[in-house]
């Protein structure tokens, strides 16, 4: 097959994760295009399905009827609290959207995600953000031909990494909003004063108020912390080098991390325990002394006891037993929904 993904070609800085995809696909045999292409730049019948997502949505699902294709769309989903089916202070957030601001988000999520009403076939990230979509967006109308898929970890690069040394240090590797509960972490950890506790590493970015918010906070409850802006090679090797990771509500990082053989602890949001079942290790969510209790007892477990628990998370993220997936995997399923016996 010949796919298009209709959108910029990812850039060094970003998660890498449809660049990977696409190598996943080639690797099956496909052909696979990133480039916002206009219809006089292909010729009629040259691809076989075009991939979009985000605001580029309507553009390229009208490209795919103009060139011939077939189209999928991938709805990344929404956040619950700029459409009002949650409090924006349940997710970290200092302050209550207006009603004009919550009509305003379901208005822009509307104008793009409708686009999957007109494609082939869509996919979303977990059952719940299903129904949310259709529910509160759509009025109850169902997604045609829709599929679950999580994001993918790219194993194939976190297979290739030689065993090493632990090092005495924990690890996030997420973005500093409000809704990654970072500072939730950070504030469970400041409950571990009687402990010597590890250096927590921290491999993201945020604003500047984000960053001074957390940074004041760590010095002020003596956390010892490392901000550090991290991508590719960089972030691996933070991950496989970790005794532990600690997450928030970060859907991809637990795969990465179990592929790295670094046991992880995260508060068990609903869509997180979605994806990962008991491969990891869970705090009650949005309970900073829960997970503050649960820390303590994670850094007293004797390695053998953590690795035994990470090994088989591991192995159930390869056999393909989670929600969470591989890129490997994520490529397979797409090669599935795009097979033409289907249609």
């Amino acid at each position: 097959m010949r796919i298009l993904f209709y959108q910029d070609p990812p850039s060094l800085e970003s998660t890498m994760l449809t660049w990977t995809l696409g190598q996943e696909l080639i690797l099956r045999g496909h052909e696979v295009h990133f480039r916002k292409f206009i219809k006089d730049e292909v010729p009629t019948g040259y691809f076989d399905w075009v991939r979009v997502g985000s605001i580029d949505s309507p553009a390229g699902v009208k490209l795919a009827r103009e060139i011939g294709a077939k189209v999928h769309v991938h709805l990344e989903g929404v956040g619950y609290w700029r459409i009002g089916v949650d409090s924006a202070r349940e997710w970290g957030y200092k302050d209550e959207l207006s009603e004009a601001e919550i009509e305003g988000w379901k208005s822009k999520y509307r104008d793009w995600m409708s686009a999957a009403y007109l494609a082939d076939s869509c996919s979303v990230n977990g059952v719940d953000q299903t129904r949310v979509i259709q529910d509160v967006l759509f009025d109850g109308k169902k997604l045609p031909n829709c599929h679950q898929l999580s994001c993918g970890a790219d194993a194939r690069f976190a297979l290739s990494i030689a065993d090493t040394q632990k090092e005495n240090y924990i690890v996030t590797v997420s973005r500093l909003e409000p809704n990654k509960k970072i500072m939730d972490i950070a504030k469970a950890l400041a409950l571990l004063k009687h402990r010597n506790l590890p250096l927590w590493l921290i491999v993201g970015y945020g604003t500047d108020q984000q960053t001074n918010d957390l940074r004041h906070f760590v010095e002020k409850n003596k956390i010892r912390t490392v901000i550090s802006r991290g991508f590719g090679a960089y972030k691996w090797m933070a991950i496989k080098k970790a005794t532990l990771m600690l997450n928030g509500w970060g859907g991809i990082q637990p795969s990465e991390s179990l592929l790295c053989n670094t046991p992880v602890l995260s508060f068990n949001h609903p869509y997180m325990v979605e994806m990962y079942s008991d491969s990891i290790w869970w705090a009650r969510d949005r309970d900073i002394e829960s997970f503050a209790e649960r820390l303590d007892k994670l850094l007293d477990m004797p390695e053998y006891a953590l690795q035994e628990h990470v090994m088989a998370g591991k192995q159930q993220l390869l056999n393909g037993e989670l929600y969470a997936c591989t890129q490997e995997q994520l490529a397979r399923n797409y090669t599935d929904i795009f097979d033409p016996k289907r249609f």
